[in-house]
């Protein structure tokens, strides 16, 4: 018994970590912030979306805690005319599985289940996440071109 509270624990760590960064980040006005530097270009909010989860990424290496994050980072981008929630929600999904390293826990299990090297590890499984997540963005892009 105890050990299956060991395992799980460990997860519900991470998960309430990244839920409580991304409220810190919210309640310090973050996402205004970004949003206000955002209007001086001319970038699509999807693209920023993506670009936000995906440097949380790199950053912290947890896909949940970049996807937590980066959606109250973007959240104010929602009430701009023309942005499709869903698309938001698909865009920092992708941009949450950019570049899986050593951080990442998804990394380490890929390579102990398969009993790889770690220059392996990342020729297979993080190149691997990094394609899925430039697909996902052009996959997104399309898809608002569409709808």
């Amino acid at each position: 018994m105890f050990q299956s509270i060991k395992e799980v624990s460990l997860i519900m760590l991470v998960i309430a970590a990244g839920g409580g960064f991304k409220q810190v980040l919210i309640d310090s006005g973050v996402g205004l912030y970004i949003k206000s530097l955002a209007q001086d270009f001319s970038l699509s909010p999807l693209i920023l979306a993506w670009s936000v989860a995906a440097l949380l990424k790199v950053s912290l290496g947890s896909a949940t805690v970049a996807g937590l994050t980066a959606a109250g980072i973007v959240l104010p981008f929602l009430s701009q005319p023309g942005v499709h929630p869903e698309l938001m929600v698909l865009a920092v999904g992708a941009g949450s599985l950019m570049f899986s390293h050593v951080n990442d826990t998804g990394f380490w299990m890929f390579k102990e289940y398969f009993n790889l090297t770690l220059k392996q590890t990342f020729q297979s499984w993080t190149m691997m996440e990094t394609i899925v997540s430039i697909a996902g963005l052009i996959g997104v892009l399309f898809l608002d071109q569409i709808i």
